[in-house]
């Protein structure tokens, strides 16, 4: 017999404890002490198309003027399972980075953080929000499209590391 499932000599007296319930994901503002967890998410998530000169230094400058845009999930523990990573530049946006640990994916973790993050671009005024999905990545194109984002028809995205 399972170890959660307790039988009582009546017929019908048959009682499964159900699951305990799963506590709702919040996501948080990014905080600088987040930032080592952060980076190795990102490191160890070949779609996040992470870049090495996004260090330490240069995510703790971005959270001094974008720390409400970018968002984290901890574990009650405190370890980060989850981050993205945003700024923006007068009504116009721009989400970077979105990483979920794999052991804490498709509890909707993302989608949280991406609601977060848009309410918190709306407070600044921001009207359009851009990213950059890599070919193939179906799960990032499906969170994506289904918190609102579209294709940008007739549009390429060039970049250029400096």
């Amino acid at each position: 017999m399972p170890a959660a499932a307790l039988v009582l000599d009546e017929p019908f007296d048959v009682l499964v404890a159900p699951p305990p319930p799963a506590a709702p994901a919040v996501s948080a503002e990014m905080a600088a002490a987040d930032i080592p967890q952060v980076v190795a998410l990102l490191r160890a998530a070949p779609q996040a198309a992470y870049c090495e000169w996004e260090d330490e230094a240069l995510l703790a400058g971005h959270l001094a003027h974008s720390a409400d845009l970018c968002r984290v999930v901890r574990t009650p523990s405190g370890r980060v399972v989850a981050a993205l990573l945003a700024g923006s530049f007068g009504v116009r946006g721009s989400i970077s980075h979105a990483v979920v640990d794999p052991g804490h994916r498709r509890l909707g973790l993302a989608r949280v953080m991406a609601a977060d993050a848009l309410e918190a671009f709306r407070r600044r005024g921001v009207r359009r929000i851009f990213l950059a999905v890599l070919d193939g990545n179906e799960a990032a194109t499906a969170l994506w499209t289904g918190v609102g984002f579209r294709p940008a028809l007739g549009e390429r995205t060039f970049e250029c590391d400096l």
